[in-house]
């Protein structure tokens, strides 16, 4: 997970990097920054990282679940801990299947 997280922040700086320089990009800057900000605050304060191992473990002992990227994984495993309801986490889990499945083809 330490990598997993260490990956975002590396991701968070590519999404910003372009963006220093005129000040036509400022806009557009601090709207990525408070995006970012805005779901690591919703989806990973006081998150451990046994929290969410624990929640990917569970999720791909489901066969179902197993074509789906540990990306897309982590963002249904932070949306079940954030108490997304069922009905609507079922929803976006199943969307996931699909997608799996169809760029798998």
């Amino acid at each position: 997970m330490t990598g997993f997280f260490d990956g975002m922040e590396l991701g968070h700086d590519f999404s910003i990097w372009d963006f220093a320089g005129p000040k036509e990009n400022e806009a557009c800057l601090v709207q990525t920054l408070k995006s970012y900000d805005s779901f690591k605050t919703k989806y990973t304060q006081n998150v451990t990282n046994d929290q969410i191992a624990d929640g990917l473990t569970t999720f791909y002992s489901d066969y179902r679940n197993r074509s789906i990227p540990i990306h897309d994984a982590v963002w249904l495993v932070l949306n079940s801990i954030a108490g997304t309801p069922k009905e609507t986490l079922d929803k976006m889990i199943e969307g996931f299947r699909k997608s799996a499945v169809s760029s798998e083809r």
